[in-house]
């Protein structure tokens, strides 16, 4: 059931009007949101609050590891592989005390549910009934997509640290959340090094700068130069390879792939573009345009522009949202017009700040959490 009020509800209370967003980057995230002090924030811990500057993939590994031992109960983290050049990649996961304490149970029961060879129809019901919806939300697959990454530090403090607000409660009763904070460290790391190397006494939003110019071979690859999100069929590389394990492990009935793209662009979530590839069944194309309303209707009140159809097919079946829509998922893409550091000139003038594409990822993942089949 998509609960869409609660969503906008929630947006409204938390977010600065649109007109003040390119004011907002030095301010609180969250204004007027009650947050819990004994969940830490970010400045404590990464010197900085998220959407403020670009945080680099040991950071984000720490701020998240701090949150789940000040919430061991609601919130547990690991890892799942390691990159050419040695870095962590981890996730973690967020729910109720009660969930969190069967992790084990849940994950048995969704990789059941996803298996007609072995669960008759009678016991699927009853595992539906029994067993919360896991909800994957995975950020920043091409390093130089630097939004995503700052907004799952976002996502994790809110969930835990929002207080006496039933919306939250209610979704971690209802979903096990699991974040993929960055998919490509390597490639992360590699765009803020040349970032900071340009930067001056303050960042140049203007393309053609020193800054704005991001030199070869790019943050989108990893250390190998290959395209994550084309990597997913072959599994080649080690970040695909551990990632799929995983899913692997959970099964999640809803998945997240969150992008950037070109700073000109709005925001862009299903339904795709044609063609869809055949495999995928009425059912998971339904939900996707379910889902697609439900946040549109988010975006609305939040006034934030978004489009969906004009492009980004649902075919290849190497993209990170296609791959776990074959074992039944409800996998989506998301793209979000990219500051690509700090702050970015738009062609017709307009700046295009971190702070905003960070708070355009947080609401959609909220909605999507909000939003299990």
């Amino acid at each position: 059931m998509i609960r869409l009020l609660s969503v906008v509800a929630l947006v409204c209370g938390l977010f600065l009007a649109p007109a003040a967003q390119a004011q907002a980057q030095a301010q609180d995230l969250f204004p007027g949101a009650n947050l819990d002090t004994a969940i830490p924030a970010p400045e404590g811990v990464i010197g900085h609050p998220v959407g403020e500057r670009l945080t680099p993939v040991a950071d984000i590994h720490r701020y998240l590891e701090t949150l789940a031992e000040a919430a061991p109960d609601r919130m547990v983290t690991g890892e799942y592989g390691r990159t050419w050049q040695g870095r962590r990649l981890i996730w973690a996961a967020i729910s109720s005390p009660e969930n969190i304490a069967r992790l084990d149970q849940i994950r048995a029961a969704s990789r059941a549910l996803a298996d007609p060879r072995t669960t008759d129809a009678a016991t699927a019901q009853r595992l539906i009934a029994e067993t919360p919806a896991i909800v994957w939300l995975a950020y920043s697959v091409h390093g130089n997509e630097v939004g995503p990454a700052e907004a799952s530090m976002a996502v994790a403090r809110h969930l835990l640290a929002a207080r006496g607000d039933p919306r939250i409660q209610r979704m971690l009763q209802d979903t096990v959340v699991v974040l993929i904070p960055t998919q490509n460290p390597d490639g992360r790391d590699r765009f803020i090094n040349g970032y900071r190397a340009g930067q001056g006494l303050e960042s140049d939003p203007d393309v053609q700068s020193v800054q704005g110019r991001e030199p070869w071979p790019s943050g989108r690859f990893n250390h190998y130069l290959f395209d994550l999100n084309r990597d997913w069929f072959a599994q080649t590389q080690p970040e695909t390879r551990g990632h799929a394990a995983l899913q692997m492990q959970w099964k999640p009935q809803v998945v997240a792939d969150i992008h950037e793209m070109g700073t000109d662009q709005t925001y862009f979530f299903p339904p795709e573009a044609d063609p869809f590839n055949p495999l995928f069944t009425p059912s998971q194309l339904a939900m996707r345009e379910v889902i697609g309303r439900a946040h549109g209707q988010v975006f609305d009140q939040a006034g934030i522009a978004y489009f969906t159809r004009e492009y980004f097919d649902a075919f290849y079946p190497g993209y990170g949202d296609n791959w776990p829509g074959y074992s039944g998922a409800i996998a989506m893409t998301y793209e979000q017009g990219s500051a690509r550091g700090d702050v970015r000139r738009r062609s017709d003038g307009s700046l295009l700040t971190l702070f905003e594409t960070v708070r355009s990822q947080f609401l959609i993942s909220l909605s999507t959490i909000d939003a299990p089949p």
